[in-house]
């Protein structure tokens, strides 16, 4: 599916749920429960489909890094998203660097509070950082914030540019901030975050990264590590005191292949409508009813989480032979009763 294609996909979903970037979305909130999973995997936190929903449905805590990290991408991509969504509606989007200082503000607060992050919560770092096994020396931290600025000009340039592609918009911003590492901690997050952040400004939606199994997570790092010396070199002339503006961006950039990363990006939207797609309100009607199975594939809930909720009188559901069976509408009812306790 091409990007016209997916645009298109996702315009009929819009017209169908005007908000349809909320938690009140079942369709929405599954799949963005998957992208707080498989993000935080990648930072080494992982969390297994219980874990969420102890934290964010049923008011249960887990160890304090797992409950900081699902509560702080819970807030921080769920309002980022909404917002993005808003500005769309309104033909507003731009990116500031008072957004991704938000992004970091509201990510980091719990972990903050906890006494995890030490560091300030909204504010660039202080001292310099390596970051293990990577190929790019983060930029030094007197040109953190020129590094930024020129960041979120070049955004700015390429989202006032109609032409330019949105894909490789984001594929490239998301590179270039990871290389400038801009925080204290936090930084895969936020980039993850301010990834699908632009991707819902440009009229998409946000995407989960696989991060879970080993395998994905070395696809994604090969991906970024595949064409981060063009930024290398534009900080090292950051560095020199060399006066870079946004047209000379595109200089660094020439003959770059970002096509590693833009296909996961892709790929990962394609994902996203998909589900969205598959399970929309107007394809899955009140009265409809799904195998346990069917059902645990449309709502991602293993269908072992989802017996118990039969067994303990919270699901209703009717049993044809050795199968269980459950109308769309009472499973819909379930998952209401459920987003409005995380809401709370």
């Amino acid at each position: 599916m091409n990007i016209m294609e997916l645009r298109k996909e996702i315009e009929k979903i819009r017209k169908n749920r005007a908000d349809f970037i909320n938690v009140s979305n079942l369709e929405w909130y599954s799949l963005f429960k998957d992208e707080i999973r498989n993000s935080i995997a990648i930072e080494g936190v992982f969390a297994n489909r219980n874990d969420l929903l102890d934290v964010l449905e049923r008011n249960k805590r887990t160890d304090s890094e797992k409950t900081a990290s699902i509560l702080g991408y819970f807030e921080s991509a769920s309002s980022m998203y909404e917002y993005a969504h808003n500005q769309h509606k309104e033909k507003e989007f731009v990116l500031k660097v008072s957004d991704v200082k938000q992004i970091h503000t509201l990510l980091m607060r719990y972990e903050k509070d906890m006494g995890i992050y030490l560091g300030d919560l909204g504010e660039y770092r202080k001292t310099n950082v390596e970051v293990a096994s990577a190929t790019f020396k983060p930029i030094d931290v007197y040109y953190v914030a020129t590094a930024m600025n020129l960041l979120v000009k070049w955004v700015n340039s390429k989202i006032a540019d109609k032409e330019f592609d949105p894909v490789t918009l984001v594929t490239i911003s998301h590179i270039w901030f990871e290389t400038v590492h801009p925080f204290r901690d936090g930084n895969g997050r936020v980039g993850r975050i301010l990834l699908s952040y632009l991707l819902v400004g440009a009229g998409f939606v946000n995407i989960a990264i696989k991060g879970v199994a080993k395998s994905d997570r070395e696809i994604y790092y090969n991906a970024l590590e595949a064409c981060d010396d063009c930024f290398e070199r534009m900080h090292r002339d950051l560095e020199k005191k060399k006066k870079i503006v946004t047209k000379d961006v595109d200089r660094y950039m020439k003959d770059v292949d970002f096509d590693p990363l833009s296909k996961i990006i892709v790929k990962r939207l394609e994902d996203s409508v998909k589900r969205l797609r598959t399970i929309s309100k107007d394809k899955l009607k009140g009265d409809a009813v799904l195998s346990l199975r069917e059902l645990a594939e449309t709502y991602n809930y293993s269908q072992n989480y989802l017996r118990n909720l039969i067994n303990r009188g919270q699901l209703k559901a009717h049993k044809e032979g050795k199968l269980w069976y459950v109308r769309v509408r009472d499973m819909q009812k379930y998952m209401e009763s459920i987003a409005k306790k995380s809401t709370l």
